[in-house]
C-alpha cells in the first residue's frame, strides 16, 4: 500500500494532489449550495404546515403612493381592485399635492366601496418617509392581516391575495416571490434579472427553513399584532428597511409563511437603463451590512467559493497531467450540470422564466458584478431623519 501511494506522488507531485483536492473540496461547497440549500426552495410546501386561524382571513393591501405616477391608475391601481378575493381592502396613501391627481383617485375611490384613500402633503422642506406613509396605512386599515406592495409593481395573477391570505392562515410574517420587469430582452437586462434572482434565491432559501431575513418590497406582509408588539417600525434614521430590517425584528420560526406559487408572483417594473438598475440595487441594498452574520455569510461563501472553483479549476486545467485535466473537466461539467438544473427549478418556483441556455454567462459574470455593485454606495443614500 505504501509503494501504491510512493508512485501516486511520484508520478502526480503533492501539489497537483494537493489542487486536485481543493478543487474537489469546492465543488462539495457548491453542491451543497445549489444542490441542498437552493434546491429546498423547489421542494417547499407551504400546505403541508399546519393552519393557525380559520380560512380566508380579510386582507388589506396597503401601498404608499409617492407623487403622480400615471402607471399606477391604469395599471397597477385597477389589478389591486380586481382581485378574486371576497375580504379585502385596498388602502392607498397619497403622498403629494396635486390636486387633480389626487381627484382622480378619489374618482376611483368612489366606485369601489373597498378602497381607502389618505392624503399626506410633503414639500421640499418636510419629507414624509416611507415608513411614516406606512404608518398612517396601517392605522387607516379595517383588517388585521396586513399586505403591502409598492408603486411600479402588478401581481401576475388576479388570485395574488387569496394566495397571499393561504399564508396568512399558517403565519403572521407572510413573504412571496417578486420577479424583474425589463422592457427589453437583452443580454445585460437578462444578467441584471440573474442578479435579483440570486439575492431572491438566497434569502427564500433561508425563509424556507425558518430563518427569514428578507422580504420583497412589494410582496411580503405580517399581522397587526406583531406590529402593535414592536410599536411600529424600527431603525427609523433610514427611509429603508421595513422590507427586511422590521422583518428581521418580528420574525420568529414560528410566524414565518412563504408562499410560492405562480399566483403569488408580482411583477416588478425595472429601467432597462444599466446605471439606473444600479443605483436602484444599491439604494435598497444599503441595509445589507445589517443582516445577521449567518445570512451575509452565506451569500459571500457561496459567491467566494465559486470564484475559487473557476480559478482552481483553470490552474488545473493549465498544470496537472492529462489523467487528471480530465477529471477536473468533469468535475466542472458535473458541477454546471448541477447548478442549471437547480437554478432552472427555483426559478421556476419564484416565478423566473427562461434562465438556463445563457445561465453560463451569470454563473461566471455573476461574482464581478456583484463586487461591482458593492464596490460603492448608492449617490442617493438613504435619507437619514433625527
Amino acid at each position: 500500500m505504501t509503494h501504491f501511494f510512493t508512485q501516486i506522488l511520484d508520478a502526480y507531485t503533492w501539489q497537483g494532489l494537493a489542487l486536485l483536492a481543493v478543487v474537489v473540496l469546492l465543488f462539495f461547497v457548491q453542491i451543497y449550495y445549489y444542490g441542498i440549500a437552493y434546491y429546498r426552495i423547489y421542494r417547499f410546501r407551504l400546505m403541508r404546515r399546519r393552519k393557525k386561524i380559520c380560512d380566508a382571513p380579510p386582507i388589506s393591501v396597503i401601498v404608499a403612493l409617492r407623487g403622480e405616477d400615471e402607471r399606477f391608475l391604469t395599471e397597477e391601481l385597477p389589478a389591486l381592485l380586481h382581485q378574486q378575493y371576497d375580504h379585502y381592502e385596498v388602502v392607498v396613501v397619497y403622498i403629494g399635492n396635486d390636486a387633480e391627481y389626487y381627484e382622480e383617485l378619489q374618482n376611483i375611490r368612489n366606485n369601489y366601496s373597498y378602497m381607502r384613500l389618505t392624503k399626506m402633503g410633503g414639500n421640499e422642506r418636510i419629507y414624509i418617509t416611507t415608513k411614516q406613509a406606512l404608518n398612517v396605512g396601517i392605522k387607516s386599515a379595517q383588517y388585521d392581516s396586513l399586505l403591502f406592495t409598492t408603486t411600479g409593481a402588478i401581481p401576475r395573477s388576479e388570485h395574488w391575495v387569496e394566495f397571499m391570505a393561504k399564508g396568512f392562515e399558517r403565519g403572521e410574517v407572510v413573504v412571496g416571490s417578486a420577479v424583474p420587469h425589463f422592457e427589453s430582452n437583452t443580454l445585460r437586462t437578462y444578467l441584471m434579472r440573474m442578479i435579483e434572482f440570486h439575492r431572491l434565491r438566497n434569502a427564500m432559501s433561508r425563509a424556507v427553513v425558518d430563518k427569514l431575513y428578507y422580504g420583497p418590497r412589494c410582496n411580503y406582509g405580517f399581522s397587526r399584532r406583531l406590529y402593535n408588539s414592536t410599536r411600529g417600525y424600527n431603525h427609523l434614521g433610514i427611509d429603508i428597511g421595513d422590507n427586511d430590517l422590521y422583518l428581521q425584528d418580528i420574525v420568529t420560526p414560528e410566524t414565518t409563511s412563504v408562499v410560492l406559487s405562480p399566483h403569488s408572483v408580482v411583477d416588478e417594473y425595472r429601467s432597462d437603463d444599466w446605471n439606473e438598475w444600479l443605483e436602484h440595487i444599491r439604494y435598497y441594498g444599503a441595509t445589507r451590512k445589517s443582516y445577521p452574520l449567518s445570512a451575509r455569510t452565506l451569500i459571500s461563501r457561496e459567491r467566494g467559493s465559486r470564484v475559487l472553483f473557476f480559478i482552481t479549476s483553470l490552474v488545473a486545467l493549465l498544470v496537472l497531467p492529462l489523467e487528471l485535466k480530465l477529471g477536473v473537466l468533469a468535475i466542472a461539467l458535473l458541477r454546471y450540470l448541477i447548478v442549471v438544473w437547480s437554478s432552472h427549478y427555483t426559478a421556476r418556483k419564484l416565478g423566473e422564466r427562461g434562465i438556463a441556455r445563457r445561465y453560463w454567462i451569470y454563473d461566471l459574470a455573476g461574482p464581478f458584478i456583484e463586487w461591482t455593485i458593492s464596490s460603492n454606495e448608492s449617490h442617493n443614500t438613504p435619507k437619514i431623519w433625527r
